[in-house]
C-alpha cells in the first residue's frame, strides 16, 4: 500500500503546517533557535508525538507582532 503524504499549501506557497526545519527555513534562522520560539511560547505550536507542527497563521501572527504591526 503506497501512502504518498503531501504538504498543503496556501496561496502564497507556505505549509498550512510546518515542521521545525521548514520553519527554521522560512525565518532564516537555526532550529535551535525555532526550537526555542516555540519552548517559550512566542510562536504557538503543538506536538503530535514528539514532532512539533505551527500553523501558518501561527508564524503570520509572530511576525506581525515581532514587526509592530499588530
Amino acid at each position: 500500500m503506497d501512502r504518498s503524504y503531501q504538504t498543503a499549501y496556501d496561496e502564497e506557497g507556505l505549509p498550512t503546517l510546518l515542521t521545525v526545519p521548514e520553519l527554521a527555513e522560512y525565518l532564516g534562522i537555526g532550529k535551535n533557535r525555532a526550537y526555542s520560539l516555540l519552548r517559550e511560547g512566542s510562536i504557538r505550536g503543538f506536538r503530535i508525538g514528539s514532532v512539533w507542527k505551527v500553523s501558518e497563521e501561527a508564524v503570520r501572527m509572530y511576525i506581525r507582532e515581532k514587526s509592530g504591526m499588530v
